[in-house]
């Protein structure tokens, strides 16, 4: 990637919009849920649950009885960034060794925008969780407010330790849904501490060789649940840290939403001749919502 001189930066900022859009809305990470674009403040997401009414016969048939359409908004609001370094103060912390005293290209490129950007994500992923006060709610939020997510029967509010953690994962099976297994692959979300708890409950009971087919092909801190191979996983969620919330679903239940077509994320750098401040600026809209709440089962209160 070339150089860009103070006179030149707003020409980083394609690359910089391009690095904030992989690297935060369109990640690897967040792919397996459902993203809905094109929101400016709020919309229906796009799912209607209907149930229709079955009759005998083919011909003649008038309508019978009464179909529910239902519904779900989803909001979202701008997530903005500011931030701001002295050109003296990078000189001094030799971000700049060998860099031209106008040029911060390079200096953008190799180590400012990565950080950015990776603070920025965990920022996203744990308001996508958890929320933030006064800006989105989170999916535990969403799910706290949803009539007919589905409580445990005994473990629910209770705290998980290493002995219980079996049956705590024992009473999220024994209340997945028929509809929930026919999703195909569901997971129950928890915190690292949590997931971890249930490694060494595995350990401790069957030795360290049962994970190899629990662990196989599987992405960091995901792992099959024993017994349930293919068809329900346990993913630590670093955003859920130092929560003793669980929840399983069907990834695709949990929704994301942002704008991305009236108003566009951007991600800008540029320099204050004045105040000898090299700037960074981001905006993009967000939002969260659970489609299906009766496909959720959980430990939250």
């Amino acid at each position: 990637m070339a150089n860009f001189t103070v006179t030149s930066l707003t020409e980083y900022t394609a690359i910089a919009t391009q690095m904030l859009r992989e690297g935060v809305l369109f990640n690897e990470d967040f792919s397996i849920y459902s993203l809905q674009q094109g929101i400016q403040h709020k919309q229906y997401i796009n799912f209607i649950d209907i149930n229709p009414h079955v009759q005998i016969g083919a011909c003649g048939l008038s309508a019978s009885g009464t179909t529910t359409i239902t519904e779900k908004e989803i909001e979202v609001v701008t997530y903005a960034y500011r931030d701001q370094f002295c050109k003296e103060t990078l000189k001094e912390k030799a971000l700049m060794t060998g860099v031209a005293d106008d040029d911060f290209g390079t200096l953008i490129n190799e180590n400012l925008m990565a950080g950015e950007i990776e603070a920025i994500k965990k920022q996203v992923d744990t308001d996508l969780w958890l929320g933030t006060s006064g800006m989105i709610d989170g999916w535990i939020a969403n799910i706290s407010g949803c009539s007919g997510a589905i409580s445990l029967d005994t473990y629910s509010g209770v705290t998980v330790t290493t002995s219980n953690i079996d049956n705590v994962i024992y009473d999220f099976i024994d209340n997945i849904t028929d509809d929930m297994w026919a999703r195909g692959v569901l997971t129950i979300h928890t915190s690292v501490a949590i997931y971890n708890m249930y490694k060494r409950n595995i350990i401790d009971a069957y030795g360290a060789g049962s994970l190899s087919t629990l662990l196989e092909k599987m992405t960091p801190m995901t792992m099959w649940v024993l017994g349930f191979e293919g068809q329900l996983l346990i993913k630590a969620e670093a955003a859920l840290s130092g929560t003793n919330y669980m929840i399983c679903t069907w990834d695709k239940n949990l929704y994301i939403g942002t704008d991305e077509i009236s108003n566009v994320s951007e991600a800008k750098w540029f320099f204050d001749e004045n105040t000898e401040y090299l700037r960074f600026k981001a905006n993009f809209k967000l939002g969260t919502q659970v489609a299906f709440c009766g496909e959720v089962v959980h430990n939250i209160y």
